[in-house]
């Protein structure tokens, strides 16, 4: 049985409205997509902090799809849109969120509200400290996605905040618990939306001339109440039914991976009392404590230590090898196969004018950045952005169309987010395995399987992770393509 518990926000749905209004008018007016800003405005539905709306604005500021956009149909600027500005718009339904935090309100007097029932609450993994510490009603138990799958549910409430679309309600569907769904009116219309087809797929049977036959009772259609559909949501929704079910429960743990597919990273330049390095906004950090806390949120005078990323990638991808050697086959397959043309183009062309002529293709990265890929000393399985992946392509088959192009490339880049995603989620479980080491001295599944005791943990840690005292970060003002390779490194998947 679901039950909504519905978030009043009625300015919410007017800046919605004009949102879609205006996306719609870009995609009128100069035929082009903007789907960065789905993503966006997804995970700010999702957000019950203000640091969560405070990052993505950060995030809106440096992603250039719609000046890119309008830059491509025809040299126009921004300031042409005038009132149909769809940015304007996205930054104005942001700041709303950020200073009502109407979804946090709704959600915390409802689990703090006393009760006769057990309940669990599902949250974002980067938002389980901060729930926890603004719930003190002991019925509620507090737990992530990935943990509710091994958790006793039996005779408890099931709590949720969001609704994604058919995955969700395929799961919320078929459970047996009690639910509640804490969930903007858009959201719960989508839900609404999905009830439906589910409805009309049960009345094909029922109406069927069989059926007539055998009962003698005619079957009334089930009316269509679904009304009011964003479609940006709507938009950001579909793609995320299309998620392969490893990414998809990576963004049910995690909403702001979404912003892995926006090519515009934020990056800080963060100034310790050691040295000067480069975090993506969404990169996890570990607190002198050892908890994890996004990079986002540091503040000067905060003591961390960094993920070493650069120094545990390449063990990451053994572990996943091992694991799934028929799919990582392919993944190696394909990451040989496009290092296999970049080397062909270097010998054909020369380091200089391969540039040049990828630069006219589409390339991002700078001549240094190029002059490592496919390079035998290079971390790197496959370029940084599936536009470099694409440029590299364009230059190859040349002789090629466009949609021959992307049906060749098709597969490859399906890799590229194989390995992304596993990436991902590896990733998260060994930092998690960090975070029990540093908090409990215990070494965790993933760290065994690289041979990994406490005494050569503890060296590692004392070696790769010292703990620095933050003394200045700011966005970084240029452009990612700016940075060098050992920054790229640092900051890449």
């Amino acid at each position: 049985m679901i039950n909504f518990r519905n978030i009043p926000a009625i300015e919410l749905e007017e800046y919605i409205k004009k949102l879609d209004e205006k996306i719609a008018y870009v995609k009128s007016e100069f035929d082009f997509e903007l789907k960065s800003y789905g993503n966006i405005l997804r995970i700010a539905l999702n957000a019950i902090q203000q640091e969560t709306i405070e990052n993505l604005i950060e995030r809106l500021g440096i992603n250039r799809e719609l000046e890119n956009g309008l830059d491509n149909a025809g040299g126009y600027s921004i300031d042409f849109l005038n009132e149909n500005n769809p940015k304007a718009e996205l930054l104005a339904t942001l700041n709303y969120l950020k200073e009502n935090l109407p979804k946090q309100k709704v959600l915390l007097d409802f689990l703090n509200t006393k009760t006769d029932k057990r309940i669990i609450a599902v949250f974002d993994n980067n938002d389980l400290d901060f729930i926890s510490k603004h719930i003190n009603n002991q019925k509620v138990e507090i737990v992530s996605f990935s943990a509710l799958k091994s958790a006793n549910t039996q005779n408890k409430v099931l709590v949720f905040h969001s609704f994604n679309g058919q995955k969700d309600f395929d799961y919320l569907y078929n459970l047996d618990n009690e639910i509640r769904l804490v969930v903007y009116k858009q959201e719960k219309n989508l839900y609404h939306k999905y009830l439906d087809q589910r409805k009309k797929l049960i009345e094909q049977e029922t109406k069927s001339t069989d059926r007539f036959s055998i009962c003698g009772i005619d079957y009334k259609e089930v009316r269509d109440n679904v009304t009011d559909i964003s479609s940006t949501i709507n938009g950001i929704v579909s793609r995320l039914d299309e998620m392969s079910g490893r990414a998809y429960d990576g963004y049910k743990n995690e909403s702001d991976l979404l912003l892995n597919e926006i090519e515009e990273k934020l990056i800080y330049e963060v100034k310790s009392d050691i040295t000067t390095f480069y975090l993506e906004s969404s990169d996890t950090v570990f607190t002198d404590k050892g908890d994890l806390m996004k990079s986002y949120k540091i503040k000067v005078g905060d003591k961390i230590r960094i993920y070493p990323k650069e120094k545990l990638a390449e063990n990451l991808y053994q572990v996943a090898v091992e694991t799934e050697p028929d799919i990582f086959g392919k993944v190696e397959e394909d990451s040989k196969y496009w290092k296999q043309i970049i080397g062909e183009l270097r010998r054909k062309y020369g380091n200089d004018l391969l540039y040049s002529k990828l630069k006219e293709k589409g390339l991002r990265v700078l001549q240094n950045t190029l002059d490592t890929y496919g390079g035998e000393r290079s971390l790197r399985k496959f370029p940084m952005f599936k536009s470099d992946l694409r440029a590299i392509f364009r230059l190859y088959y040349q002789d090629k169309s466009e949609t021959e192009i992307d049906t060749i490339l098709k597969p490859i880049l399906k890799s590229k987010t194989t390995y992304n995603s596993t990436m991902i989620v590896l990733g998260r479980g060994l930092k998690q395995e960090l975070r029990l080491f540093l908090k409990e001295n215990k070494v965790g599944e993933i760290l065994q399987k690289r041979n990994l005791n406490a005494a050569t943990l503890q060296t590692f840690i004392q070696e790769n992770m010292p703990l620095h005292t933050i003394i200045g970060k700011e966005v970084f003002s240029d452009s990612i393509e700016t940075l060098n390779e050992t920054a790229l490194e640092l900051i890449e998947l």
